[in-house]
């Protein structure tokens, strides 16, 4: 195996959280007074998914005139539900499965809270996890290598051995700045790439199949 400790970042690496994302977000503007037809939820995706929620939020409230605040709490107010119905990704509980059976561990490092690990542990996945850091720790955010370092220092993880995977340039930089490796996971090819990446891959099947040629 070419790693044996594995950070993953949870929205849209491990968990299709942003089809509910885009849908609270855009009824979120809708409720903050935008008309419907003015929305292009495609663009609303590919911001996020190429930057941030931060960078949309910032985006859209300056093209729709919208209080940022009054977006915010009404954002997460319709977002939260949604993420009972987002799914894992293809693959991903086969790979994590893979890396335990074989003595690697896998981390979860995500800017989201607690909720998080709820909907790893109701998808069956929180058994593959050897620990976490969410959004209630309060490290600084990504691209800030804070949090990955902290979790290194916690469960003795040599950063040689340790790779960091997400779906965007800040997962990867977050783990190139801590020491370590970086893949990025990028299903539509969206992504500019900035972080030059170890390796890119569309599908989990490319990422095993890396990982395990060694």
């Amino acid at each position: 195996m070419r790693y044996q400790q594995f950070f993953w970042d949870f929205d849209g690496t491990l968990v299709n959280t942003y089809p509910g994302m885009v849908q609270a977000f855009g009824e979120a503007l809708v409720a903050c007074g935008v008309n419907d037809f003015e929305i292009d939820e495609e663009d609303i995706y590919r911001t996020m998914r190429q930057h941030s929620l931060g960078r949309a939020y910032q985006r859209f409230t300056a093209e729709f005139r919208v209080d940022r605040n009054r977006l915010t709490k009404i954002y997460e107010q319709l977002a939260a539900p949604l993420l009972n119905e987002a799914t894992a990704f293809a693959g991903v509980a086969d790979l994590l499965a893979t890396i335990t059976a074989a003595g690697g561990r896998n981390f979860l490092l995500t800017h989201r809270d607690h909720r998080a690990l709820d909907r790893l542990t109701a998808l069956n996945l929180n058994q593959f996890f050897s620990g976490y850091v969410t959004k209630d720790d309060a490290y600084p955010r990504k691209p800030d290598p804070t949090s990955l370092l902290a979790l290194c220092e916690q469960y003795g993880v040599d950063k040689q051995t340790a790779i960091m995977i997400g779906d965007r340039n800040l997962d990867v930089a977050a783990g190139h700045r801590a020491g370590m490796a970086g893949a990025l996971f990028d299903p539509e090819h969206l992504i500019v790439d900035e972080s030059q990446p170890e390796i890119r891959v569309i599908h989990f099947a490319e990422l095993q199949d890396w990982l395990f040629a060694v």
